[in-house]
């Protein structure tokens, strides 16, 4: 989903950072509530990175929502607007989870990033709710909008880009086609993949990670196709779980430089 209309202007952050830690960067985070109304913070950032950022805010967001956020972005995380002084970028909001911060109600929050650009139906409806289909060029995530509310998941759901090869098994003609692909999101009990293979619910599908070492087979549960756009594939591991927590504390050590980068979490 894309528009031509960029963020509408927003405060510059009082002063800008002179590290470029990314984890030492202060954000200003907008939250439009209705068409008139609004609210932002000033947060600092814990984890950024190309796709995506995690930070704290005193109010709570929903998932699924689109938030804007400005901020001193390091020049070489930035898809676009390299030189200027500040990053205005959309981001969806992928976990908002409470805690207690010496003994007050915060939110940590983890969006991933979509580009400056806002979508039109966010113009006359800033609560629609919107969903990931797949990763951009420029390494951005391509959302549409979904249809219903976000619902809770059993396991968490971690959104990442990670190469992952991917292999049909058609028993009747007794063939394997297999496919070199990304993850949109991963998951102990299963993963989401960019696809091209004709594979249809309740297929059988191996799938290998040679990042991490993992292996196992799965079944098709959901195949969704973007308007336009590329094949979804959502699998559940048949005889396997995959080590989320390894990948998680790899990923977060270094956000800052991987080009696969950024995890978000849907609770």
């Amino acid at each position: 989903m894309s528009s031509n209309n960029p963020l509408p202007e927003t405060a510059q952050p009082e002063s800008r950072m002179t590290g470029r830690d990314p984890v030492e960067l202060k954000a200003i985070v907008q939250v439009k509530e209705s068409q008139d109304e609004s609210w932002r913070e000033v947060t600092e950032v814990r984890t950024i990175s190309r796709n995506g950022a995690g930070f704290t805010l005193l109010r709570p967001c929903a998932v699924g929502r689109l938030v804007t956020l400005v901020l001193p972005m390091p020049e070489e995380l930035r898809a676009y607007d390299h030189k200027k002084d500040v990053y205005p970028i959309m981001g969806l909001v992928q976990y908002c989870n409470a805690a207690k911060v010496d003994g007050s109600e915060v939110y940590h929050v983890g969006v991933g990033f979509i580009g400056k650009h806002v979508p039109e139906s966010f113009k006359t409806r800033p609560m629609q709710n919107y969903r990931i289909v797949g990763m951009s060029k420029d390494g951005l995530w391509d959302i549409t909008e979904s249809e219903s509310d976000f619902h809770n998941r059993k396991q968490p759901r971690y959104w990442m880009s990670m190469p992952i090869t991917i292999s049909l098994v058609q028993k009747e003609e007794k063939s394997v086609i297999k496919e070199e692909t990304v993850t949109t999101n991963i998951g102990a009990g299963g993963v989401s993949v960019i696809s091209t293979l004709d594979a249809q619910v309740g297929s059988t599908i191996k799938v290998a990670c040679r990042e991490i070492d993992f292996f196992a087979f799965a079944t098709v549960r959901n195949r969704k196709e973007a308007d336009g756009g590329p094949v979804t594939l959502h699998l559940e591991f048949v005889d396997a779980e995959m080590p989320v927590e390894k990948i998680r504390k790899s990923r977060f050590v270094k956000s800052s430089v991987s080009s696969v980068d950024f995890l978000i979490q849907s609770p």
